[in-house]
């Protein structure tokens, strides 16, 4: 039965009102939760939508048309006070939080909104009205769309995520691909992520690459500011590939939209890369793709994972006992279809 806290929050966004979301951190992660705002707009046109998170995270909403107002987070005590202060003078209706970790759950509990979700995680639960047990087998998109379903929104996802550019960082993204492009298709291939255990070990990923060449695909490599190693390292063994300085996430996001396909490993650059519309082929080998990959009916988006048989067992994920499953033939192979599939001509990744 629905509780009259969040009748009363309901019937106040129909005609006005505002809702705050956060997901304080990681690219993919406020990637993810897209499709909520989306839901929420459409429920609610006349409210005001709110957004929460740090660096360099929250740059991926600007321009995004089903965001008002963007909040950026930045750690510390003195900082997270006067944070707490300036959200409770918004007075929201209603406040999402989509990360439920101390920091977050505690900002959201000073906006002072009637209606307050959350996981119900530890002590931390009671800061909510409505703290969520989450169901197991969801994935974490759908698990974002259950939690805005409480107010009201549809929790039903027909399309991907959308990551919205100017026209601007368009031009500045094929200025990059153009330099390279000639008549080949060009194939950004991102490496790095934040967890080492995430990431395909350096001799597979040169060995792709060089065979991406060699069947005449130009390759750009961008360069994790957290983890440039595998960027590196693999551009010095096959320096025929371009390797992206750091750039920031605005600029970054223009090149992956001008480039003609993507492979990634597990982090916020692929959740880009889908949310862009770019043709993107997912290396998972730890974590689980069924979770963090849950793009697959909304366009030309694949994921591969390992079965080693490692699971996520921590030691063998950090020996890079699951990404080393994924040989480079079977990559080759299922890139080439993915690009068959999404209709990008010229090249052979597979021959």
């Amino acid at each position: 039965m629905m509780s009259d806290l969040l009748q009363d929050a309901m019937q106040r966004l129909e005609s006005s009102g505002h809702v705050l979301v956060t997901r304080l951190r990681y690219i993919g992660d406020v990637v993810l939760t897209l499709p909520l705002l989306r839901a929420l707009r459409a429920a609610y046109p006349n409210a005001t939508l709110h957004y929460l998170a740090e660096l360099p995270a929250i740059d991926v909403l600007l321009h995004h048309p089903d965001v008002d107002h963007l909040w950026t987070h930045r750690r510390g005590v003195g900082a997270g006070v006067r944070m707490a202060a300036a959200l409770r003078r918004r007075r929201f209706t209603a406040a999402i939080d989509l990360f439920s970790n101390p920091r977050s759950a505690l900002l959201v509990r000073a906006t002072g909104a009637p209606v307050r979700i959350g996981e119900n995680r530890r002590v931390r639960r009671v800061l909510y009205t409505h703290p969520r047990q989450l169901p197991p087998g969801r994935s974490a998109l759908q698990q974002h769309l259950d939690a805005g379903a409480l107010l009201g929104a549809s929790n039903a996802c027909t399309r991907a995520p959308q990551i919205h550019l100017s026209p601007v960082e368009r031009a500045r993204g094929r200025e990059w691909v153009d330099a390279l492009r000639r008549v080949q298709p060009v194939v950004l291939v991102h490496l790095g992520a934040t967890q080492p255990e995430k990431e395909w070990p350096v001799e597979l990923a040169s060995a792709f690459v060089a065979r991406l060449i060699a069947n005449d695909y130009a390759v750009v490599l961008s360069t994790a500011p957290q983890r440039p190693q595998p960027a590196v390292v693999v551009a010095e063994r096959e320096p025929r590939a371009r390797r992206l300085p750091v750039l920031p996430l605005r600029e970054l996001l223009g090149v992956i939209a001008a480039a003609d396909a993507v492979v990634s490993v597990d982090g916020g650059i692929l959740h880009c890369s889908v949310a862009l519309g770019r043709p993107t082929l997912a290396l998972f080998g730890p974590t689980d793709a069924a979770a963090w990959f849950p793009y697959a009916a909304f366009g030309p988006y694949r994921v591969l994972r390992s079965h080693s048989g490692c699971g996520a067992c921590v030691a063998a994920a950090r020996a890079h006992t699951c990404m080393a499953a994924l040989d480079v033939e079977t990559v080759a192979r299922r890139f080439a279809q993915l690009l068959e599939e999404a209709g990008v001509r010229g090249g052979a990744a597979s021959r």
